[in-house]
C-alpha cells in the first residue's frame, strides 16, 4: 500500500513545508575547520554538521544507558510490560556520523505511544570501524536483549527501525539474522544502493518545482556521495553492489513486513521507490509513505516539523498492527 502525506506550504517557498522553511531560516550555520581527518577526508567536519537539536514530546519515559555484549545503547520505557513490543533503532549519518542523541526524542516518544521498550543502538562508526563491524555491533546488541530475561517484552513482538544509513544497517541485520526474529521493520529514507547501479535512475524531472533553488539543493545534497561511502565505510571489505551493503540487489525478501517512510525532495527518493517496487514484485509485504514538502533526514526535526511526529505515530501503528 502506498500513501502520500501532504503539507502546509511555506509562503516563501510553496514547494516546502512551512515549518521546514522557518527552521532553515534560523538554524545554525554549518562549520568548517575541524582538524580531524581520516583517510584524507574531513570526518570531523562531516560529523559536526550532522543532526540537530530537536524536541522532547514524551512524558513519563525512563532512560537507561546500558552495555549490550560490549555495545553501548540507550533504553527507553514508559513502564515494564511483558506483553509489550520492543523496537531496536539504528541511527543514520552516512555510516560515519549521527548519534543516539539525535534520535533520542523520537525513540522516547515511540516508547510512550506503544507502551513498549525502545533500544537505541550506539554502534561504532566508520571510518574507524569499517564494514562489517558496524553491522556486527547492531546484531550483537539485538541478540543480547533478546536473550536477556531482564528486558521485559514479548519476544514475538520485536521490530527493527532505522533512518538513512541506519535503515541500510537494518536491512543488513534482516539478511544476516535467521528469519523469525522480527515481526516487522521500519525504514526511513533508506540508503539501498552504494554502487549507484542500473536498477534506478535519478532525474531532475522527478522533483516538483525544479529548478527552484531549494528544490535543487535538497534533491542533490547527497548526490555523488557513493564513492566517499565506499572509501570510508566499505574500505575494500565488500563490493559496492553486495546485497549486505546495497540491499536493492538482493534477490529475495527480508523475512518480515516493511514500512518505508521517505521524503519528496531527497536524492535517495528514486532508489527508494525502485527498491520498494522490486520488493512488491516479489510478493513482499511492503507499505510506503511519501512525505511531500520535506527533504532527507526529516526525522531529525522531531518536534520541529509536524510530519516527523506523525511518522513516529505511523511507526507505532505499524507496530500495533504487526505485533
Amino acid at each position: 500500500m502506498h500513501q502520500t502525506v501532504d503539507y502546509t506550504p511555506s509562503r516563501d517557498d510553496p514547494c516546502f513545508e512551512a515549518a521546514l522553511v522557518e527552521y532553515r531560516a534560523h538554524r545554525p550555520a554549518k562549520t568548517t575547520g575541524n582538524p580531524y581527518h581520516v583517510l584524507g577526508e574531513p570526518v570531523g567536519d562531516m560529523r559536526d554538521n550532522m543532526g540537530c537539536q530537536n524536541r522532547d514530546l514524551s512524558a513519563g519515559v525512563t532512560v537507561r544507558r546500558v552495555t549490550l555484549d560490549g555495545v553501548q545503547a540507550r533504553c527507553y520505557q514508559a513502564g515494564e510490560d511483558p506483553d509489550g513490543p520492543c523496537l531496536f533503532f539504528i541511527h543514520g549519518g552516512g555510516f560515519v556520523g549521527g548519534s543516539v542523541q539525535v534520535m533520542e526524542n523520537p525513540c522516547k516518544y515511540l516508547a510512550q505511544i506503544t507502551g513498549g521498550l525502545v533500544v537505541n543502538i550506539d554502534y561504532r562508526l566508520a571510518p574507524e570501524t569499517a564494514f562489517p563491524g558496524n553491522m556486527v555491533d547492531c546484531i550483537r546488541a539485538v541478540r543480547a536483549v533478546l536473550r536477556d530475561g531482564n528486558f521485559q517484552f514479548d519476544r514475538r513482538k520485536a521490530f527493527l527501525a532505522g533512518d538513512s544509513a541506519g535503515a541500510n544497517l537494518v536491512l543488513a541485520c534482516l539478511q544476516t539474522m535467521k528469519p523469525g526474529y522480527f515481526a516487522g521493520a521500519v525504514l526511513y529514507y533508506p540508503v539501498v544502493d552504494l554502487a549507484c547501479g542500473p536498477l534506478w535512475h535519478w532525474d531532475e524531472s522527478l522533483y516538483r518545482g525544479w529548478p527552484d533553488a531549494l528544490v535543487q539543493h535538497c534533491a542533490t545534497s547527497l548526490q555523488g556521495n557513493e564513492p566517499l561511502m565506499q572509501k570510508l565505510y566499505l574500505q575494500g571489505n565488500a563490493g559496492a553492489d553486495a546485497p549486505l551493503v546495497s540491499p536493492i540487489y538482493r534477490e529475495g525478501g527480508f523475512g518480515c513486513p516493511l514500512l518505508i517512510q521517505y521524503a519528496e525532495y531527497d536524492y535517495l527518493r528514486p532508489q527508494v521507490e525502485a527498491f520498494a517496487r522490486r520488493l512488491a514484485a516479489r510478493g513482499a509485504q511492503v507499505d510506503t509513505i511519501l512525505y511531500r514538502g520535506l527533504n532527507h533526514a526529516f526525522l531529525d526535526l522531531f518536534g520541529i516539523v509536524p510530519q516527523a511526529q506523525e511518522s513516529v505515530e505511523r511507526m507505532g501503528a505499524f507496530i500495533r498492527r504487526h505485533g
